[in-house]
């Protein structure tokens, strides 16, 4: 009887410190979930480009239809493709941040990797109005 009771205690430790440890055990994100990737079926111009260049790049001061940053405007459908027909290099170039390029957007972070490969995706699908 008393074999068996601390063989139970010893049984029971043994239990309790195998789920400490494995509770404690740090999974990253990649281990979780898999590979993050990169959803460019999303880039349709009124859900996304439209949005993230009202926000990243016409805004107040900067690529709007009245500020005209450097002559660029960024505000409509119409001005953002002609702008990207005539300097597509010097716009993705300017998004990541390429040496030679003007990085943009200026004073603020890089637009995250996923955002830049959905504009690519959107300009190499022909610049929809979508």
């Amino acid at each position: 009887m008393k074999k068996n009771l601390l063989s139970l205690l010893f049984c029971g430790s043994l239990l309790a410190v195998s789920t400490l440890v494995e509770s404690c055990y740090y999974y990253n994100e990649t281990d979780l979930y898999g590979p993050t990737t990169c959803d460019t079926s999303t880039a349709k111009f009124t859900a996304f480009v439209s949005p993230l260049m009202m926000t990243a790049c016409a805004s107040s001061g900067c690529h709007s239809a009245t500020a005209k940053a450097s002559g660029i405007d960024l505000s409509s459908h119409t001005t953002i493709k002609a702008y990207i027909t005539g300097s597509k290099a010097a716009f993705i170039g300017s998004m990541k941040r390429t040496s030679g390029y003007s990085a943009m957007p200026k004073g603020a972070s890089k637009l995250a990797d996923c955002d830049i490969t959905k504009l690519e995706a959107w300009i190499a699908a022909g610049m929809q109005n979508n």
